[in-house]
């Protein structure tokens, strides 16, 4: 390891470190495990959030993203109310943060990995938001049918894109595929006060399967898109956002990789 390499990764310790440190009343055990490389308790957060998680999925990358990092509160501005809807939910963080936050807030998580299903669906039991948060396992993509997804590899990376595993060890699980139209409809047809997508590469297609009339009953989009996934993910959603009416902004995370904030 070089002295540049070593002085980054102290840093990134050092961080995370201060991450746990602010945010959870169990950090000592949390740190403790990650640094030996064991398997981590639930994190319990000071706020009373509790987020369980399985061998497969990455709570310090969530810590890092959903609260250290606030992907998905920035530009935000204050609490939300009515419905919101979160594609690619994976084991929950977002989805119980911003119900805990918003007690008037009905959420429709969806998440279509069934392992990380399972997950979800007992963090969102575990924070007593069952009566607030409706929990569904369909991918959502530009049409209604199947799709192949590349599960039993790390969650935050399960994808429906791609003919070749994005892993070693990934084998890939038929589950059903519905559009944003109907995921709209079911969430009761809008307004919509926040769609986050965070769907590995299916974002440009949800957004390009959607009506002129479902994407008008949206207030906000956050979207994580994945030009590493399928080419030109970035410019297609702001096409189709910019051209129903939405203001757009650009963070980029890398090169392939980034968030669009759009708001009207």
């Amino acid at each position: 390891m070089t002295l540049a390499e070593w002085a980054t990764y102290k840093l990134r310790a050092a961080r995370t470190l201060g991450r746990m440190a602010r945010w959870l009343s169990n950090w000592r055990e949390v740190w403790s495990a990650y640094r030996a490389a064991r398997p981590m308790p639930p994190l319990r957060f000071r706020s009373g959030l509790v987020l369980h998680h399985g061998p497969d999925d990455s709570p310090v990358a969530l810590l890092h993203e959903i609260f250290g990092e606030g992907h998905y509160t920035r530009h935000v501005g204050g609490r939300l109310e009515g419905v919101m809807i979160d594609l690619g939910a994976n084991i929950g963080a977002v989805t119980v943060d911003w119900a805990r936050r918003s007690r008037n807030l009905r959420v429709h998580a969806y998440e279509p990995n069934p392992s990380t299903n399972g997950v979800l669906r007992r963090n969102v039991e575990a924070n007593g938001l069952g009566a607030c948060v409706t929990v569904h396992d369909e991918a959502v993509g530009r049409a209604a049918g199947e799709l192949g997804l590349w599960t039993n590899i790390n969650s935050m990376a399960v994808t429906g894109y791609g003919e070749s595993p994005p892993m070693p060890g990934a084998v890939r699980a038929n589950v059903p595929l519905i559009d944003l139209n109907e995921v709209v409809a079911r969430a009761g047809g809008g307004p919509v006060a926040l769609l986050k997508m965070d769907i590995e590469g299916a974002e440009a297609d949800a957004l390009e399967g959607a009506t002129p009339a479902t994407l008008a009953r949206i207030t906000r989009v956050i979207l994580e898109y994945h030009d590493v996934r399928c080419p030109g993910a970035a410019r297609r959603c702001r096409t189709v956002l910019e051209r129903a009416g939405f203001r757009c902004r650009v963070r980029r995370l890398n090169a392939e990789n980034g968030l669009i904030y759009a708001r009207r």
